[in-house]
């Protein structure tokens, strides 16, 4: 969410205002066969492609095997609530931005991990020691910047999570951790670089070794786009000013810790999509203008339509810097391309002044956009700071799961 404005300008500004797979798509020697682990989502599209294996990872232990000590469950189940690792649903926790803790198929791990700081003091209702006590067994970024980063390698440091993302956010983990005396304790999964691969590459991994292979897109960040195809309608939220009033951060060490981390590198933007059984989750935590003649964008329409078994679940950013343009258009690019049943925004929440706005400022413009799809999936509209940490749960053999979206790749030519 940060790359179109240099930190080095954002920064004062900022403290001055107060501070598919051929597998997706029939990946297999009998192009009907569902591949092991999914469900039965199988016809293709002759636009998807094989993802590219990730070699060289030990697959994490599964649900069963894991050794999880009576002082972390203890925090899990004080943070969570109790049942946070039953394997028969799927969870979600939002903690602001496009921070989620998740829970599937028994394990336990993040999206993003920062705590909103900056201006903000206790907004959301959990700090970096309770992300560090819930020990999550990894941590997967969307890209490198501040507010989605910010707190990697303090988390990663304590926990032993594993950070999962490109060479620069795990650079950037390191150098965290080190901060915190914690050298050498950072274990990645390196997804590739800022460049490498390109928008539109799907890569694949076996993460845990008791569920499906992880599928991983590199897409595109958002960006202002002024061209007039398909521009959408121009859209400046109004800002919650209040909120960072009631929650003022006085703490000079978290604003020195701020500033310093302005300058963290985007390190590429992922998405990412995950399986348990016949239910999916696609998560990403930016936006980027994919329509043409944007670089890349019939390549990343093609994937998000393109991974194995249909899309189920979409968590992904509505907030951008295209919006003042041409509006929510690239969210919503982005959700009719996976073509969800559910959708949840993120990153719309008041994490920021100027461009934090509050998810009520967005709110009906967004319901709009969804409701302009052809197919527009059901819409869970995640509201700060009510929604902070209240969970969302998903039944795995919930029979909406099984019928593809219209218009999808999983229904066919």
């Amino acid at each position: 969410m940060w790359s179109v404005l240099c930190p080095r300008v954002v920064a004062p500004a900022l403290l001055s205002l107060a501070v598919a797979g051929l597998a997706a798509c029939g990946n297999s020697s009998d192009p009907g066969a569902a591949p092991p682990g999914s469900g039965n989502h199988t016809i293709s599209r002759a636009k998807c492609k094989t993802p590219t294996p990730i070699a060289g990872w030990t697959p994490l232990p599964a649900a069963r095997d894991l050794a999880i000590s009576a002082e972390v469950r203890a925090a899990r189940e004080r943070i969570l609530g109790t049942g946070w690792d039953d394997p028969a649903e799927a969870k979600l926790w939002w903690f602001g931005v496009s921070s989620f803790v998740a829970s599937l198929g028994g394990h336990l791990f993040f999206f993003d991990a920062w705590e909103i700081v900056g201006i903000h003091a206790d907004y959301a209702p959990i700090g970096r020691e309770e992300l560090a006590e819930l020990a999550p067994e990894a941590m997967f970024f969307g890209h490198g910047h501040f507010d989605h980063a910010g707190d990697a390698g303090y988390v990663a440091g304590r926990s032993g999570a594993v950070v999962v993302g490109s060479e620069e956010i795990c650079a950037t983990a390191k150098t965290q951790a080190a901060r915190d005396g914690n050298e050498g304790k950072v274990r990645c999964l390196v997804t590739g670089t800022a460049s490498t691969p390109a928008p539109g590459a799907v890569q694949s991994v076996k993460f845990w070794a008791d569920l499906p292979e992880i599928e991983i897109l590199q897409h595109i960040h958002s960006a202002a786009t002024p061209e007039p195809t398909d521009p959408g309608v121009p859209f400046v939220g109004v800002v919650d000013v209040l909120s960072f009033l009631q929650h003022l951060n006085t703490d000079p060490q978290e604003y020195q810790w701020f500033v310093e981390s302005l300058d963290d590198p985007q390190g590429g933007t992922w998405a990412y999509q995950l399986r348990y059984r016949d239910f999916s989750l696609l998560w990403h935590d930016s936006t980027g203008p994919i329509n043409e003649p944007n670089p890349g964008w019939k390549e990343v329409q093609d994937a998000l339509d393109c991974f194995t078994e249909c899309v189920d679940v979409q968590v992904g950013a509505i907030v951008g810097f295209n919006q003042p343009l041409n509006g929510l258009r690239d969210p919503r690019l982005y959700v009719a391309s996976a073509h969800p049943k559910v959708s949840l925004p993120s990153h719309h929440d008041a994490w920021a002044p100027v461009v934090g706005g509050g998810a009520a400022s967005y709110e009906a413009q967004w319901i709009g956009e969804i409701e302009s799809l052809e197919h527009p999936p059901e819409l869970d509209y995640l509201r700060d700071p009510e929604d902070y940490l209240a969970v969302r749960r998903y039944r795995i053999d919930d029979p909406r799961w099984t019928p593809p979206t219209p218009g999808s790749s999983c229904v066919g030519p």
